[in-house]
């Protein structure tokens, strides 16, 4: 329970330099006092302190301490902290110390966010933002789970569903006391019908917020999974026909022989997949078959995998041979289509054994020269060499052998995930997590159904929309029926934070 004092190793297990022990609860002081043999030292300040076992009074380390007494601190009870050396038998002594202890216990995973969510130090929104912190791998990762961590997201829920409480007061006050003389005369103001001649008489101030509402929700909802996209990186899937160095692409991309490459026609068969990081933006790049018509049972196997990939796919690498297809848009053109790529799917086209061209790569030459253009088109566009603005996909020269256009490709990618996952420092938070999207649908259709109701009779209807409404957002930041989500929240947490 929350009563008890919980303590766990907070830094990273293994052999390091430093490493941090936590303890939070009722009995960290105590606990403090105990393993240094002194009190505390004065709040947030780090003391060199000798470190022993209480039992045996063995020294176990010489460390720093520090002591948070709550509030103030990460979970808003008693914390404190021990920085020790990071070898692992000072570690595990510290640890075995604390356990011997009478009323502390090994924390459980994430059990320190919980507490500060308990104890109102941060929202869901904030937790799960920590959580994305610890985890992040790219520095546009960082860059949105710290403005998350921070409590962006959660702010403009919260303004949101601030808005939605003052909507829902109006319309009670107008149920409980339209009849009696109390209610102003400006709360039964004439204007606009929204739900029925009933509550047409609403102040004007409450029909305005609903609708500005949901029409900043939708908009919020459009922003093309930007935020789960950074957040869990973009699928980008390298597609074309065999031998054409799908996989010495992929090498390339990650600087190491990770997929098998041979001169042979169809080597790939399964689905190959490695984590990028292209211009600070994560990229999870697969490698797969190419697509013909294969008669092999295993590479029709392979052929199936890739088309079954690419239909998931956030972004196709289109690779194809840059000495077998004319320097021209109707080549390029036929040449896309004979790969029936998804339509509507963001493409980059890469025209691979650039090398091979003896410089003679006529218009495709300025590809490179020109450097990516600044629209995202579709496959199902018509391709051009340039990429120029509404003719195609943008296109790049790559030899995957020398690598000669290497950096003109990276370029380019990074410009197409800068428009997929959009700047986490600019204009309004992104949602990250697919249960966001799910609680704000199931705000937006309550919200909707509020418009939609005509009849004098539906107030208390309407009421109860607006209570949902503001029920599902209260889900999101756990300020509302947080019970059911908090388990799924905090059980991807490490022991320790």
């Amino acid at each position: 329970g929350t009563g008890d004092t919980i303590f766990a190793l907070s830094s990273a297990p293994g052999r390091c330099g430093v490493a941090v022990i936590r303890a939070s609860g009722p009995g960290s002081g105590a606990a403090l006092r105990s393993l240094t043999g002194t009190p505390e030292p004065p709040p947030r300040v780090m003391a060199l302190r000798r470190i022993q076992d209480p039992q045996t009074t063995e020294t176990l380390d010489r460390g720093l301490v520090v002591w948070f007494p709550g509030p103030r601190s990460f979970t808003g009870e008693d914390c404190a902290e021990l920085h020790v050396h990071g070898g692992p038998a000072v570690v595990s002594g510290v640890l075995r110390a604390l356990g011997r202890l009478p009323g502390l216990r090994p924390a459980e995973p994430g059990e320190f966010t919980r507490r500060a969510f308990a104890h109102g130090k941060l929202d869901l929104t904030a937790a799960e933002g920590l959580r994305d912190l610890i985890g992040a791998e790219t520095e546009a990762q960082r860059r949105q789970a710290l403005r998350q961590m921070e409590g962006d997201l959660g702010r403009l829920y919260q303004r949101w569903s601030h808005a939605l409480t003052q909507a829902l007061a109006h319309l009670e006050a107008y149920i409980d006391f339209s009849e009696d003389d109390n209610v102003e005369e400006e709360v039964l103001t004439q204007g606009e019908p929204l739900l029925s001649p009933a509550v047409s008489r609403l102040c004007p101030h409450m029909r305005v917020t609903v609708r500005a509402l949901l029409q900043e929700l939708r908009g919020h909802l459009r922003d093309g999974r930007r935020g789960e996209l950074l957040r869990g990186g973009v699928r980008a899937v390298i597609a074309g026909p065999p031998n054409v160095g799908k996989s010495s692409l992929l090498n390339l991309l990650c600087r190491r022989p990770a997929a098998i490459v041979s001169p042979m026609a169809g080597t790939t068969r399964d689905v190959l997949e490695v984590a990028l990081d292209i211009g600070g933006y994560p990229l999870v790049l697969s490698d797969t078959a190419g697509l013909r018509q294969a008669t092999d049972p295993v590479e029709r196997e392979g052929v199936a995998r890739a088309r079954a990939r690419l239909c998931q796919a956030d972004l196709v690498l289109a690779v194809l041979d840059a000495t077998l297809v004319p320097p021209t848009p109707v080549a390029l053109e036929a040449a896309l289509a004979a790969l029936e790529l998804p339509p509507g799917t963001p493409c980059v086209l890469v025209l691979n054994k650039a090398d091979l061209l003896g410089g003679h790569g006529g218009s495709l030459s300025a590809t490179g020269a020109q450097g990516p253009p600044t629209t995202l088109l579709s496959c199902g566009g018509s391709p051009s060499a340039t990429g120029a603005q509404g003719q195609g996909p943008p296109a790049t020269l790559l030899s995957c052998k020398t690598g000669e256009g290497l950096e003109a490709l990276l370029e380019l990618l990074t410009q197409q995930l800068a428009q997929l996952c959009g700047d986490p420092l600019l204009g309004s938070p992104s949602l990250t997590q697919s249960r966001h999207s799910r609680h704000l649908g199931a705000c937006a259709a309550a919200l909707e159904r509020f418009g939609d109701l005509g009849d004098s009779r539906d107030l208390a209807v309407a009421a109860e929309q607006l209570r949902v409404a503001r029920r599902e957002l209260g889900r999101i930041t756990g300020h509302v029926g947080a019970e059911d989500v908090l388990d799924i929240i905090f059980r991807d947490f490490c022991v320790g934070k």
